[in-house]
């Protein structure tokens, strides 16, 4: 596709229409292709590229003519496929020649055309076009700024020069990035991600005898020697499970950006034996539980939610159905869903095919349930207000609602995690000598995105 602009010419005797073809256009390419590039020529070129236009600003010289001559530069831009826009001419008269045309203007009751007399003439003359690609898609390919330089004298017009500067082409324009900041949770939030009986303070829910604890991820287990209260470190593996509560707990006190809002214990026992008994044995564990970490880190009673968990049927029940069929599951399953009187439901599951199937649960299912006891650790944190302020800044930004976004930023910009964010809404809302303060700020302090964007916008600068 061949763009064609006319643009009309001023002359000295009258106005008249220069028309330049496309051949014109490839002509000059080709002038610049054949000449090389000329030390002497002076014009400058400056370009903005945005996804949807690309701006040029140039400066061309002028000729400055003699007394009874005009001289008239006309910008064009060209393409090597042969599209042209021509751009504003820019018209000097020497002084004679500025009062015959008055005199003929008035003579024929004419608008004298604008010029610039040859004593105001300045060295340059310069513009700027924003071509959209909508309507001028060769705007994408690489441009040539031609400059034609004409002299008119009293009934001619001849080409003084005509010249092409380097080529130059729009860029994809470099959109930063950013990153949102993570909220600072704090050392419990830290430590979350690697000890999952932490949980934060939303997810606690008081104990009930409708959860099955088993299928809870992440809870640590302490065990009971055989029908006793009594908290052994050295039995089993106690003293890890032991050491790893404290260790979490006395990290997560001394932070000051979070603490530990509830230690929930739960004290279990098995269905073995009379539930009364069994009762007791719950309560006992979990207190023992809650007064060896009371005792290690001088913790307050209110911290604590003990719960007793003595015989645990829904998780036992729950465990049942999990395990592979033996004899006497079904009707296990089926005494636990109708037989309310618990001490006379363990008698009746003790009777089923001579003792075998209890036996049997003895050794599989009871070993865990029969000795231990529960415990989850929760936390809260202080609101990362900053972090916050970024995102939903950062949010903004992406929404190309930069003014917004920067107040927003200019709120946290004590805060080192806001300085790449602000950086970019000033570039994208056109500051871009205070963006860059803003990322030569965030990179010296390491941070990396901020670092990529500088690359980024040295690059498209090239």
């Amino acid at each position: 596709m061949n763009n064609h602009i006319s643009t009309p010419y001023n002359n000295p005797i009258g106005t008249r229409t220069r028309e330049y073809s496309t051949r014109r256009a490839a002509a000059c390419v080709a002038m610049l292709l054949a000449l090389g590039t000329m030390p002497a020529w002076a014009q400058t070129v400056t370009t903005h590229s945005t996804e949807k236009e690309l701006k040029v600003e140039y400066q061309v010289p002028l000729v400055r003519p003699t007394s009874n001559y005009a001289t008239t530069v006309t910008p064009m831009l060209c393409t090597a496929q042969g599209d042209t826009l021509r751009l504003d001419p820019v018209t000097v008269r020497g002084a004679a020649n500025a009062r015959k045309l008055h005199r003929q203007c008035r003579l024929k009751g004419l608008t004298e055309p604008a010029y610039t007399r040859a004593k105001d003439m300045p060295t340059m003359a310069g513009g700027s076009i924003s071509l959209p690609f909508t309507q001028y898609p060769w705007a994408r390919q690489p441009l040539t700024l031609c400059v034609l330089t004409e002299r008119e004298g009293c009934c001619h017009v001849e080409t003084l020069s005509q010249t092409c500067g380097e080529s130059f082409r729009w860029k994809n324009p470099y959109v930063p990035v950013i990153r949102l900041v993570q909220d600072n949770t704090g050392r419990a939030g830290d430590l979350e991600k690697t000890n999952p009986v932490l949980q934060h303070v939303s997810k606690y829910r008081p104990y009930d005898d409708t959860r099955i604890l088993r299928k809870e991820l992440g809870a640590l287990y302490v065990y009971f020697p055989l029908d006793r209260t009594e908290l052994r470190r050295e039995f089993r593996d106690n003293a890890g499970k032991l050491d790893k509560i404290v260790d979490i707990t006395r990290q997560i006190t001394a932070d000051t950006t979070s603490s530990v809002e509830k230690i929930q214990i739960i004290g279990l026992a098995s269905i073995e034996g009379k539930y009364e008994h069994n009762a007791e044995l719950g309560q006992g564990r979990g207190d023992a539980l809650k007064e060896y970490i009371k005792r290690e880190l001088s913790l307050p009673d209110t911290l604590f939610d003990v719960a007793n968990g003595a015989e645990a049927w829904t998780e036992f029940r729950d465990q049942l159905n999990d395990a592979p069929q033996f004899e006497g599951k079904d009707e296990v399953l089926a005494l636990i869903d109708d037989e309310t009187d618990l001490d006379r439901r363990e008698a009746r599951i003790k009777q089923l095919n001579g003792g075998r199937t209890y036996q049997y649960i003895k050794e599989n299912i009871l070993a865990d349930q029969r000795n231990s006891g529960y415990v989850r650790i929760f936390w809260d944190y202080v609101p990362d207000q900053a972090a916050q302020s970024i995102n939903t800044a950062s949010q903004m930004v992406k929404d190309k609602q930069y003014s917004q976004a920067i107040r927003v930023l200019r709120t946290v910009q004590h805060d080192p995690r806001a300085w790449n964010a602000l950086a970019t809404a000033l570039y994208m809302d056109g500051q871009e000598e205070e963006a860059l303060t803003w990322y030569r700020k965030a990179a010296a302090q390491g941070d990396l995105q901020a670092q990529e964007n500088l690359k980024g916008i040295a690059g498209q600068a090239q």
